[in-house]
């Protein structure tokens, strides 16, 4: 008689909404001997009321540090290279105008005549399927909205002022959405940190003098670590949002020292890797709808509507 133990494996996407699961299982002989065995099958997602979470460890790390990483490096995504080649508008530029998540890369091949196709799809719809996800079925062609979205940037980068006037009214607005002084913002809430300690020792104090009990000490300290938690929390915010208006700054130095006013056929001849870095340059974000309409946002104050020929509308 065999016995056994079987562990799930590895799924994959049916595309139809169903996940495809595979199980794997080490059966074991009555003389020792063992052999793996493979079984398909379908499997059901648990309703979200039902998970189970699972806690996790405390790294040891401050949160602040976390924060001010994110907040660092969260525009520091490449373009992908799926199916080897550049998806300029990847890493979140190309928006699902339905429901806001970003547009993905999807290549499928021809093997009769071998062609291979490249799109751009609703991640949403991609991941979740038809049922209960995203209207968008769309599958847009990446060149062709590629070549649209260039044309409407690059007729940008050939006009300078249009250009500094968009990225000055975009820095304007990176402004307007500080409240206050930062830099006394800032020092008020270093203040609210130091205070913060000073009170922690001085619980522990009369607590090591018996004037504390274990409980009232556990109480405060608690109140006192909220305290931190949320000015740590409006530090790492003050802190992110300063490089967030430096980094605009640099980009904005940048795109008009190296690449306002360059001649039409260097602009055109650009690698697709270079397009990606100035539509983050320029901010750029484009909603496309399932009807294959675009429109622009980003350096472009207000939302643009991107005509058949990449231009917009006079």
């Amino acid at each position: 008689m065999e016995r056994g133990v079987r562990s799930f494996s590895r799924t994959s996407d049916d595309h139809g909404g169903r996940r495809r699961g595979e199980v794997e299982g080490l059966v074991v002989g009555p003389f020792g001997s063992a052999r793996r065995v493979y079984e398909a099958c379908d499997l059901e997602p648990q309703p979200r009321e039902e998970w189970v979470a699972i806690p996790v460890l405390d790294a040891g790390i401050p949160r602040k540090w976390v924060d001010a990483a994110r907040e660092a490096i969260k525009g520091n995504a490449k373009p992908s290279a799926n199916a080897h080649r550049v998806w300029e508008l990847s890493r979140g530029i190309l928006v699902c105008g339905e429901c806001g998540c970003r547009m993905v890369a999807h290549t499928t091949h021809h093997n009769k005549r071998g062609y291979t196709y490249h799109y751009y799809r609703c991640a949403k719809r991609n991941r979740h399927g038809a049922q209960h996800a995203c209207t968008h079925d769309k599958h847009h062609k990446a060149e062709a909205t590629e070549g649209i979205v260039w044309e409407l940037v690059s007729a940008l980068l050939k006009d300078p002022e249009r250009l500094r006037a968009g990225l000055e009214e975009l820095i304007e607005q990176e402004r307007a959405g500080t409240r206050g002084d930062p830099d006394r913002e800032a020092n008020a809430w270093l203040e609210k940190l130091s205070e913060v300690e000073q009170e922690r020792r001085g619980y522990l104090r009369l607590a090591a003098k018996g004037h504390m009990s274990d409980d009232d000490l556990g109480e405060a300290l608690a109140e006192l670590e909220e305290t931190r938690a949320t000015t740590e929390r409006e530090l790492a915010a003050i802190r992110g949002r300063q490089a967030a208006l430096e980094e605009l700054e640099r980009d904005r130095d940048a795109l008009l020292e190296s690449y306002a006013g360059m001649m039409p056929e260097a602009l055109d001849s650009l690698a697709p890797e270079e397009r990606s870095q100035i539509y983050g340059m320029l901010r750029l974000k484009v909603d496309v709808s399932a009807g294959g309409t675009m429109q622009a946002r980003g350096v472009l104050s207000v939302g643009l509507p991107i005509c058949g020929n990449g231009l917009a509308p006079p």
